[in-house]
């Protein structure tokens, strides 16, 4: 008789601790909310990326075509680097799109995990990389374009530079932090629907 009792309370206290189909479709809409705006700010991020790309190749190739070799490699950084940004912002979106919230609790919160790692790692360590390796290439061109232009031309185009790098720091820098805080706010979500 004790026994009963003992298995109908575990039981009901099971029933009871078990989150309603409202709860969890809630959930599941904050999850899909958030993911979509992720991928806003990643397909914006591709064309933006895409659009300079394009911009750079044909400035290079029409406007100011670069004679060279060492203002060819920085004009070579250049648009590689755009070029394995774009990559790297489409490999985001596969991997992404692989995190289905309607998979195993456990299973779709690791998943959220690692997806988190690797976008903190690609802002974190790639993108500064690209960033250097796009300056270098940069100011690899600038002694060519000496050539061509003058002396406070140059360094107006140096300053300019430097400016807008500043400028597009801070917003992408923003942009980036709005992309980590939804990541981990998708993921402390699933934590807690799992530990619900």
């Amino acid at each position: 008789m004790d026994f009963k009792q003992l298995q109908e309370n575990w039981n009901n206290d099971k029933e009871s601790r078990k989150p309603n189909s409202e709860y969890i479709n809630s959930i599941y809409n904050k999850i899909k909310k958030k993911q979509q705006e992720n991928f806003f700010f990643y397909y914006g991020t591709i064309l933006i990326l895409m659009i300079t790309c394009i911009g750079i190749s044909l400035f290079f190739y029409y406007v100011a075509p670069v004679k060279h070799l060492l203002s060819r490699i920085g004009a070579g950084l250049m648009i590689s680097g755009l070029i394995v940004r774009i990559c790297i912002e489409i490999i985001s979106i596969g991997k992404a799109r692989k995190i289905n919230e309607l998979d195993d609790i456990l299973k779709t919160t690791e998943n959220t995990a690692k997806f988190h790692s690797y976008r903190k790692f690609i802002h974190e360590i790639i993108a500064p990389i690209i960033i250097t390796l796009y300056t270098v290439g940069f100011f690899m061109i600038t002694p060519e374009f000496s050539i061509y232009l003058q002396k406070w031309q140059v360094i107006l185009m140096n300053i300019s530079y430097v400016i807008i790098g500043i400028i597009l720091f801070f917003v992408i820098r923003k942009g980036v932090q709005k992309e980590m805080k939804k990541l981990k706010e998708i993921s402390d979500i699933k934590n807690d629907l799992e530990n619900s």
